[in-house]
């Protein structure tokens, strides 16, 4: 069974808006991050190994779709998808202490350090497609996580 091209990019944009949340009018990132605080709020308490799969395999996805709304819609790394921050903000929280508060630290530094793009966040959103979208912000949430772990370990 040969699935179709609309279908391919009707399952690309659900899941790289995460349903639609990229396309809120203020702040889509920010709200991609918040769900994606929300998420792991669901799983951060599975074993680490699954947990380190799951963000694997979520991103080996958002890869791929945002790589299909890319192409069809021809801009590049549009504001609308949103995995990537889904993405970024999992990775942040990997192996963290939990606290509310250090959630919502994590959050706020995810998000300061999404937004001003330092380096070496600004050269890799230079690559193509979809691992271009999805590598500088889970770098980003590689950095948070080194931060909150330095602070908090």
């Amino acid at each position: 069974m040969k699935i179709s091209e609309d279908v391919i990019q009707r399952i690309s944009e659900q899941i790289s808006t995460v349903f639609g949340i990229g396309y809120t009018v203020y702040a889509p990132g920010t709200m991609g991050s918040l769900f994606g605080l929300l998420l792991y709020m669901f799983i951060k308490d599975i074993p680490i190994i699954w947990y380190v799969i799951f963000i694997v395999v979520l991103f080996i996805i958002g890869v791929l779709v945002s790589d299909v709304i890319e192409d069809i819609y021809g801009i590049k790394d549009p504001s609308f998808v949103v995995i990537d921050e889904v993405v970024g903000m999992l990775i942040a929280m990997i192996a963290v202490p939990y606290s509310p508060m250090i959630a919502i630290l994590g959050f706020l530094l995810f998000r300061i350090i999404d937004i001003a793009k330092i380096p070496p966040l600004n050269w890799l959103e230079k690559f193509q497609g979809g691992f271009g979208i999805m590598i500088d912000d889970a770098v980003g949430g590689l950095m948070v996580n080194i931060i909150l772990q330095a602070l908090f370990r």
